[in-house]
């Protein structure tokens, strides 16, 4: 991987979804980092992008406009970036605000499991945690565990109740890939599949570029060299685009990476740039 400053940093998150910094915040520490150009791609929803825009214009760095779309393929979750799209277009508004409401059943399914075990969070502390965001989900019930003193840790909350296969666990809504794609190309989008690493079988790569698929996040920080210059090869072969990305959430969680450590050098930017954008 090159040895050059990360440019571009094409995968973050605000707590409009599951991370923990406001969009200003986020962007003035991009910008303190010297990352030049930024994506902020909250899960299933573009509810920071506003306050992002206004903040990269006074830190004097590019937004792209970005999100990250919780999607299946046979039965395989599958998690797309989408870029450069109008936020605002009617297609992907209305795919969104559908999403979200099936967010907030899924957490309203995970207090009610963890109620049947006799544990009570209370609603306004959930309310505090999930706060500005338009994705409610399992990171704010586990902070709101923490802090109600059922569990000694964020770790511990996943790891006794919210874990796949433990009791309050609910699996996360999603949508067929074919579906997404084509609401993000709708809003004069691209499309991605993220941090896709060693699990994701060639089918179902092979159905998502049958379906549109524009590009993979080639760079990501679960991906060691090797899988770097494997999904390199996959997007020379298919003309697909290249990005990469920290996926910052906020040092919280169980991933804690960090802003701007991961992503495009300038030349490839600018391939992704004059492409997509």
């Amino acid at each position: 991987m090159s040895s050059d400053p990360v440019y571009a940093d094409l995968h973050t998150h605000t707590h409009c979804s599951d991370g923990t910094l406001p969009p200003d915040t986020l962007v003035r520490r991009a910008a303190e980092r010297g990352v030049e150009a930024l994506a902020v791609t909250d899960h299933d929803t573009t509810a920071g992008l506003k306050d992002a825009r206004r903040a990269a214009h006074a830190h004097d760095i590019r937004l792209v406009t970005g999100v990250e779309l919780s999607t299946e393929v046979d039965g395989h979750a599958v998690h797309l970036l989408g870029y450069g799209f109008a936020p605002g277009h009617p297609v992907l508004a209305d795919y969104l605000a559908s999403f979200t409401a099936r967010r907030r059943e899924r957490l309203r399914r995970m207090v009610q499991r963890l109620a049947d075990q006799g544990i009570d969070v209370s609603s306004d502390t959930i309310d505090r945690h999930v706060g500005a965001s338009a994705a409610p989900g399992r990171p704010h019930l586990a902070r709101a565990l923490t802090e109600g003193g059922h569990v000694d840790t964020y770790r511990d909350a996943f790891e006794q109740y919210l874990g796949a296969e433990r009791p309050a666990y609910v699996p996360a809504p999603t949508q067929p890939a074919g579906e997404a794609i084509d609401a993000v190309h709708a809003a004069g989008g691209v499309t991605v599949v993220a941090h896709p690493g060693q699990w994701m079988p060639g089918t179902v790569l092979r159905t998502l570029r049958d379906r549109g698929l524009d590009g993979i996040e080639c760079y990501a920080s679960s991906h060691p060299e090797y899988l770097v210059d494997y999904y390199q090869k996959i997007c020379r072969s298919h003309a697909l685009l290249m990005t990469g990305g920290s996926d910052y959430h906020g040092g919280t969680g169980t991933e804690n990476t960090e802003l701007g450590s991961v992503g495009l050098t300038r030349g490839p930017w600018e391939r992704f740039e004059d492409a997509a954008l």
